[in-house]
């Protein structure tokens, strides 16, 4: 499974890589506004940093998203993914870009049905938004997730998920599904890095360490 760190903070995503379980980093509009940087200056470190950052185009007419995805790509095609509102205008640009060889990432997309609409357009990759379908009532946004999934998979697509992570039981729960992908909010990564019976079981070697330690220095 592939898991992506949502940040769009230069220093806590080199802290957060030297983990060494990142495929790179995944943003949105608040992440890289909270910054205050001009995305191409801001991307231009983020992809130096983490080989692969992902940038949201805004809500916009269709030639707007395209030109903001053409002066995105221009500071780094190979590395730069382009995030796609999967509005209207938006499904034209997935087109769009899928035709230029462009991978897009499909993001708001709320139900099944819409997801089915953006990989007909060229979508690789799709951003559920689970939650809104729950608030709304429509479904779980488990329920909801594996149905795509189950989608994807019945009809043989190389497309894949990649929801937000809002608790750490969450990731072996989707990877069970067959999800592929995930983000895992920086906000959290400290606290579902944090296993207690991981610190438990080391705890009871200490004393072993220090034997060894001492054995060590008795060698020297």
């Amino acid at each position: 499974m592939d898991l992506w760190l949502a940040s769009a903070d230069p220093s806590a995503v080199e802290r957060h890589l030297r983990l060494g379980i990142w495929r790179g980093v995944i943003t949105n509009p608040s992440l890289v506004a909270a910054t205050g940087r001009p995305p191409e200056e801001l991307f231009a470190e983020l992809t130096e940093l983490a080989g692969k950052a992902w940038y949201q185009l805004r809500d916009a007419s269709l030639d707007e998203m395209l030109d903001e995805a053409d002066a995105m790509l221009a500071v780094d095609a190979e590395r730069i993914g382009i995030k796609v509102p999967c509005t209207r205008a938006g499904l034209g640009v997935l087109r769009v870009l899928s035709e230029q060889g462009v991978r897009p990432m499909a993001t708001v997309v709320p139900t099944a049905t819409w997801m089915v609409l953006a990989l007909a357009a060229g979508a690789s990759m799709i951003a559920p938004y689970g939650s809104m379908v729950q608030r709304a009532g429509i479904a779980s946004k488990h329920e909801e997730l594996a149905r795509m999934q189950a989608i994807i998979d019945a009809q043989g697509s190389e497309a894949c998920l990649c929801p937000g992570i809002y608790d750490a039981t969450e990731i072996a729960t989707f990877a069970r599904m067959g999800v592929s992908a995930c983000f895992v909010w920086e906000r959290d990564v400290e606290g579902y890095l944090s296993q207690p019976l991981v610190d438990q079981a080391c705890a009871s070697f200490v004393d072993d360490w220090h034997t060894i330690d001492a054995a060590r220095s008795g060698a020297d």
